[in-house]
């Protein structure tokens, strides 16, 4: 016989509203009719099958939805998305998750310097966005002592060096599973340690390295958001984020004197093959796309030509392995939580501030793959 449980009917309606999800989608997900669920929210006791569907659902404990005040939760960042108007505000329930696990993830860095009693450092540059993004990217782009970088010839070690810098200033990044909802990144500045979210897998390095100064840009504007980085976006903050990206990663002076844009500009040609883009987009670490958008804003090639290749290479699809490898497991934590928390994490074990299970729980891994992380770490 089913044990029907006294609930506050509201609580689970506002745990539903505040993760924006309609009937359709916990129904589909917690095989709940949608005529239950709104029974249910109207004073229905849910049984305790009924009630553990929904604790799935919405990522919550089963004591939390017994509780009869919802825990003050922070809000979704705010949608900055080119998609369709009726979809801004939506997200899937993967979308969600991994916000929260990246909420998580800042809390645990947090942690982790406090059991190795280092400060933690505070993200303190704030402009308006009245301020033109190419001169602040210029001043930063100096401070931040970008120059070591420059003859760095390994992409992903450049990128690794750019997420380095940044999270010396404060900021945690982590590279995580943007399965849904057209994502490429999204940035929080309501956490003691603002975060940086890039998409794993499924993007190459230079669009990796791209995103992450955009989601900067929004970090100086104390202004989180979610993105999908279009370049054609016509939101004004996001319009201002990809100028500051492209500025601080392409300055225009070395750009107007690199050799290869010399060469079409001197011979009058506004239409450029993919593989020169593709070389002088080497040189700053991005891709062809980036270059073309900085060619268009110097007038060296036309809005027509642009938005063609725009629409060619701007595929979902664009820029992924043919042949995509099996997981390592490994590989992917080091990326995902990044070698600065993975070596906090290490370093708090080797100086017995935490414990092995302590150490598994930091790294989210099983215990078998902690050697393998390792290595990972310091190969």
């Amino acid at each position: 016989m089913n044990e029907y449980i006294k609930i506050n009917s509201q609580l689970l309606r506002k745990v539903r509203e505040s993760l924006k999800l309609d009937y359709n989608k916990v129904s589909k997900h917690s095989k709940i009719s949608i005529k239950e669920l709104r029974e249910i929210e109207s004073g229905r006791k849910p049984n305790l099958k009924e009630l553990s569907a929904l604790a799935k659902v919405y990522n919550k404990s089963l004591a939390t939805l017994l509780l009869y005040e919802l825990p003050k939760e922070k809000p979704l960042p705010k949608d900055r998305r080119t998609v369709n108007s009726e979809q801004i505000g939506i997200f899937d329930l993967k979308t969600i998750r991994i916000i929260e696990k990246a909420r998580a993830l800042a809390d645990s860095f947090i942690r982790l310097r406090s059991e190795l009693n280092l400060l933690i450092p505070k993200f303190t540059y704030t402009v308006s966005m009245s301020e033109n993004p190419n001169d602040i990217a210029r001043q930063l782009r100096k401070e931040w002592r970008f120059d070591k970088l420059i003859e760095q010839s390994n992409i992903d070690l450049a990128f690794e060096g750019f997420i380095e810098i940044i999270e010396e200033l404060g900021v945690s990044v982590f590279q995580l599973p943007l399965t849904k909802d057209n994502l490429r990144g999204f940035s929080i500045t309501d956490e003691e340690l603002p975060i940086i979210v890039i998409k794993r897998g499924g993007e190459p390095t230079t669009a990796k390295i791209f995103t992450l100064f955009h989601e900067v840009g929004h970090l100086i504007l104390n202004e989180s958001g979610i993105c999908d980085i279009g370049l054609n976006n016509q939101q004004q903050i996001e319009k201002w984020c990809n100028a500051f990206a492209s500025e601080i990663l392409v300055p225009s002076d070395e750009f107007l004197t690199n050799n290869i844009v010399l060469k079409y500009k001197n011979a009058g040609n506004f239409v450029w093959s993919k593989n020169d883009l593709i070389d002088v987009g080497k040189k700053f670490f991005v891709g062809p796309l980036v270059i073309l958008r900085k060619l268009l804003d110097h007038k060296l090639t036309t809005k027509p030509y642009y938005e063609a290749k725009l629409n060619d290479w701007n595929k979902p699809f664009f820029g992924r392995a043919k042949e995509p490898k099996g997981r390592e497991v490994a590989k992917e934590i080091v990326k995902e939580r990044g070698k600065t928390f993975i070596g906090l994490a290490f370093s708090a074990y080797e100086q017995n501030k935490i414990n092995l299970k302590e150490l598994s729980d930091y790294l989210g891994a099983k215990l078998t793959y902690i050697p393998q992380i390792r290595q990972h770490l310091y190969g």
